[in-house]
């Protein structure tokens, strides 16, 4: 049992509504949001290559995954992550963590998954991983938010431990980690949205316009940059009307 703010309800239970919860709100406003814009026609010059949609069968069939998926995760983030969020230390009972220690906890996450994330998927961009595993991912040529999530089960083993393992590691407080998924799925599904707002959606639309071509990171894009995996990309962006 967890005491003070959360007494009388279950660690377990409380763990897996705010990480679990917080995982589905973020998923669905920000696919939902997208989606939305592009049914309204809004900000067309921020259109990856022109707006042009994956195939209607293709989402179909990815969205009944990523569900299935959904429903995984609450059965994983209940017995697996909760008693190894446990085991490091985490904790939901007061006092709260301070504003400093939840943005320098941020930053670490940020760049200890992008690390971890950055190498898993360099793995898998080898020709006899991509065949057997990435190119699951990569039957999405042209993005939407639902594509985000639809991956083969090595690969989506491999981006829940980058995405999980740091908030576990810190001893992130429930406040912190919530905030953490909050935002770490935001920005996937965001980089995945068919816009290019910002530089992270553009690096990686362009990842799976061209997926032989580099920008293989997440975030800020810092392996990306000292590995120089981002060069083509840099030159394709000159060409794009979207800055």
């Amino acid at each position: 049992m967890i005491d003070g703010w959360a007494a009388g309800i279950d660690g377990r239970w409380l763990f897996t509504a705010v990480v679990w919860g917080l995982h589905e709100v973020a998923f669905f406003a920000t696919w939902g949001a997208f989606s939305l814009l592009f049914r309204l026609g809004v900000a067309k010059r921020f259109q990856v290559a022109e707006g042009k949609a994956p195939a209607p069968d293709l989402s179909r069939r990815a969205v009944l995954d990523v569900l299935g998926g959904h429903v995984l995760l609450l059965v994983v983030t209940a017995f697996v992550l909760y008693p190894a969020w446990v085991a490091m230390g985490g904790r939901a009972d007061p006092p709260l963590p301070s504003a400093f220690e939840i943005a320098w906890q941020l930053v670490a996450c940020i760049l200890l998954q992008d690390t971890m994330f950055y190498w898993s998927h360099r793995l898998l961009h080898l020709p006899r991983l991509f065949r057997a595993i990435h190119v699951k991912h990569h039957t999405f040529r042209h993005v939407r938010g639902h594509s985000s999530e639809y991956a083969h089960p090595v690969e989506s083993v491999a981006n829940l431990v980058s995405f999980m393992v740091p908030a576990i590691l810190l001893h992130a407080h429930l406040l912190t980690f919530g905030i953490w998924v909050f935002v770490r799925v935001v920005e996937t599904v965001e980089a995945h949205s068919g816009y290019a707002f910002t530089r992270l959606a553009s690096r990686h639309a362009f990842h799976h316009l061209y997926a032989a071509k580099g920008c293989l990171g997440s975030f800020f894009g810092i392996w990306d940059r000292i590995m120089g995996t981002d060069r083509q990309w840099r030159e394709w962006r000159r060409d794009q009307t979207h800055r």
